[in-house]
């Protein structure tokens, strides 16, 4: 027993095995009517199967084959791990010539449903969150079934503005007249480049070599969805579809990051009008409020105190100085470096003047302006 991989049970009373006979990462099979009970070394549970008692040949057969549905399902889940060609089903592509816009391509084609397209290259239901019929976020959850999967190859796509020793296996750079490190593509006026190289070299590999590969693209802005180029998914036949989906915002984490963003900003700039528009005595009673005649510290004011040296966490015995040292930030509105954003690109707004409204009470300040999200995204 002790040197078996896989222990097979039909005895009445299991638990008369000493768990010390198995050693730890053994499977059991427990085809008896009782269960063994705890766990088997190194967390490892055993695989039960209960109400057999293996004293007749019905109940011998009903035990072998249970013990032949786990090997096979063994043997099923061993194949899902190992690398295997897609069994993808490839859009029919007709190109017309001229070639239309970039919008007609789009809408010409019917995307396929993105569950489908994730049972084809191999995901389990489980590991997709869907968007609508042709949207999906793949989750984490994902690495660690392939973390034994042997590494595939990395392409990089990009600029001129690229780290020379960023590690990838193929180097692709799109340039304006600067020599790149292996190949070098002149992108058109309006801008096509790295995005159409990219979508068309998956292309290739995928439906015509039929290796198995995917595109990771940057998010699209609006930026460059309303500015001359008109989009940011791909041009002609190698864009990403639905372009309109792609273009504006897809899932909706732009917007939660704008929202985030923000609402840190408004914050900030509230703090400061109140500060600059009451008393030390007001904006305490502000900030710790009698509540049904008791009046308490939260925790996070309580380490705000700790902070600042002051050992007391009853409200009512700070003094006037420690009142106004605990209320106010005293925030210099000349050292704000956070910015409100907005992902869209509107030039009027690269250098404002907030808080002009008579109900801020001369509270005004001109800031850089609104910065983009995803410039926001890396500072």
């Amino acid at each position: 027993l002790h040197e078996a991989d896989i222990v097979v049970l039909g005895l009445p009373k299991p638990e008369e095995i000493p768990l010390s006979w198995i050693q730890p990462g053994t499977t059991v099979l427990n085809c008896s009517h009782d269960f063994l009970s705890g766990k088997l070394g190194c967390g490892s549970p055993a695989v039960h199967f209960g109400g057999l008692i293996a004293d007749d040949d019905v109940s011998l057969l009903a035990a072998a084959l249970r013990i032949q549905s786990v090997v096979n399902s063994g043997r099923r889940r061993l194949r899902e791990q190992q690398y295997t060609r897609w069994q993808l089903h490839c859009l029919e592509l007709q190109p017309l010539s001229p070639v239309p816009s970039d919008i007609e391509i789009s809408r010409a084609q019917t995307p396929k449903a993105v569950d489908v397209l994730a049972k084809e290259i191999g995901l389990l239901p489980d590991e997709i969150e869907i968007y609508g019929k042709s949207k999906a976020k793949v989750r984490l959850s994902l690495l660690e079934r392939f973390k034994d999967q042997a590494d595939g190859k990395y392409v990089l796509v990009a600029g001129p503005q690229i780290h020379p020793f960023l590690k990838c296996d193929v180097f692709l750079s799109i340039s304006i007249g600067i020599p790149s490190l292996d190949m070098r593509i002149t992108p058109t006026p309006l801008g096509e480049g790295k995005s159409t190289v990219t979508i068309g070299l998956v292309q290739a590999l995928t439906a015509h070599l039929n290796i198995n590969s995917f595109a990771c693209l940057r998010q699209p802005s609006q930026g460059p969805t309303f500015g001359v180029k008109g989009g940011a998914a791909g041009g002609g036949y190698a864009q990403v579809i639905p372009m309109e989906e792609f273009n504006l915002h897809l899932t909706g984490d732009i917007h939660a990051i704008t929202a985030a963003n923000n609402l840190l900003a408004a914050a900030i700039d509230t703090r400061i009008f109140h500060e600059n528009t009451q008393t030390d005595k007001a904006l305490y009673n502000r900030l710790v409020p009698s509540v049904n005649g008791v009046r308490e510290f939260s925790k996070i004011q309580l380490a705000r105190l700790k902070k600042l040296g002051i050992n007391k966490t009853d409200p009512s015995a700070l003094t006037e100085e420690e009142m106004r040292r605990f209320s106010r930030l005293d925030i210099d509105p000349s050292t704000i470096t956070w910015q409100r954003v907005l992902d869209t690109n509107d030039r009027f707004l690269r250098k404002i003047t907030i808080g002009q409204a008579n109900t801020e009470k001369g509270c005004s300040r001109q800031v850089g302006g609104i910065f983009f999200t995803g410039v926001a995204l890396f500072l």
